[in-house]
């Protein structure tokens, strides 16, 4: 027995010293470690809340590593695993920089996000994984990518602008995002000289829905936008009519909307990331899908930006960040922005009743 179970633990260093081969990610010890040139990969895998997310950044930022034939010469990266705590995360940052980290990637949140930017730790080249709110700047050194639906919401607002709408209403729900989402479509429309008649909370109440459908006539109303997931969309759509024209974020494109509501959320234009809708992009080949799959499509969304993020990374390490240019990436069109804040932009789509159609450039601009 103390033979096989001598194999047996030989067995798993091995098997460990492989995968460190094969990845290029090491877990870092709570212990002081060696100082060491590095990538750190700062994440909240302890976290109750965003752990599962966090491992598919983890996943994708293998991925991206993997298919850069240049792996060999890059920095080896170590993983700082995390909880919810803002104090454990720069902590964790100040420790990966005792270490020799040369780069950062994370955090994830956009709280623990705002703290480290506010905390005066930044010392070496990081990329957070979230963007800040607008009243919190990055400092110099730090650079942020996220999913933002905030940024989406813009773009759907100058599609349809492009395609000649002038007077929409807008559904939300009764919850921080989805207000966001709704305001950021909101300035973006002024901007362009158009107009936001009206904003509805999203309910299922037919007597409610009746008097939405009656004021979208009345007041000759040719868009709306949903600043909901497509499970609400679907449901109220219907009620609305579903020949008036109608936009929304990717929120609308998940598993539910795809298989049960392809007819009632036919005709809606969108964006979202070629990585779930435009399989013969040319970045998105390059990939391998994780074994497995995913649980669902937010998963699908940040194994994509880890993805995108080991890119950035690489490109920051060589350059600075107005030279970078625009990334092809499979989170979307990838370019520095204001403030240190890459913008991406999504591939505008249209549900079908037989799956989603990428709209040709002309449809657009």
């Amino acid at each position: 027995m103390q033979r096989f179970r001598v194999l047996m633990n030989a067995a798993l260093l091995l098997y460990g010293a492989l995968a460190v081969l094969v990845t290029g990610i090491v877990q870092a010890q709570t212990e002081e470690v060696p100082e060491k040139p590095h990538i750190a990969l700062l994440l909240p895998l302890k976290s109750n809340t965003f752990g599962r997310l966090a491992e598919t950044v983890r996943r994708g930022i293998e991925a991206g590593m993997a298919a850069d034939a240049a792996n060999a010469e890059k920095l080896p990266v170590l993983v700082y695993a995390t909880g919810d705590d803002n104090k454990q995360v720069i902590e964790a940052y100040d420790r990966a920089l005792r270490a020799g980290a040369q780069f950062v990637i994370g955090p994830l949140t956009k709280n623990a996000v705002q703290a480290l930017a506010q905390s005066f730790a930044v010392s070496v080249p990081t990329l957070a994984l979230s963007a800040p709110d607008s009243d919190v700047l990055l400092p110099d050194g730090m650079y942020a990518l996220g999913v933002q639906l905030e940024a989406e919401a813009r773009q759907v607002a100058r599609i349809a602008a492009a395609q000649g709408k002038r007077r929409a209403v807008m559904v939300a729900a009764d919850n921080p995002l989805s207000r966001r989402i709704s305001q950021a479509f909101a300035d973006e429309w002024a901007k362009a000289g158009r107009l936001v008649v009206d904003q509805h909370q999203f309910t299922l109440d037919q007597a409610r829905l009746k008097r939405m459908r009656d004021g979208i006539v009345s007041d000759k109303v040719d868009a709306i936008f949903f600043a909901i997931d497509g499970a609400k969309a679907r449901q109220v759509r219907p009620y609305l009519g579903r020949t008036l024209p109608a936009y929304g974020t990717s929120q609308v494109n998940s598993a539910e909307s795809t298989v049960l509501g392809r007819l009632d959320l036919s005709g809606l234009v969108f964006v979202d990331m070629p990585w779930l809708i435009a399989a013969d992009h040319a970045a998105v080949v390059s990939y391998p899908q994780p074994e497995g799959g995913f649980a669902n499509f937010e998963q699908a969304r940040f194994y994509a930006l880890g993805i995108d993020a080991w890119r950035l990374s690489q490109l920051l390490l060589g350059a600075s960040y107005n030279e970078i240019g625009m990334l092809d990436g499979v989170s979307g069109y990838v370019s520095p922005g204001p403030a240190r804040v890459f913008k991406r932009e999504g591939v505008p789509a249209q549900m079908t009743q037989t799956g989603i159609r990428l709209l040709e450039e002309h449809e657009y601009r």
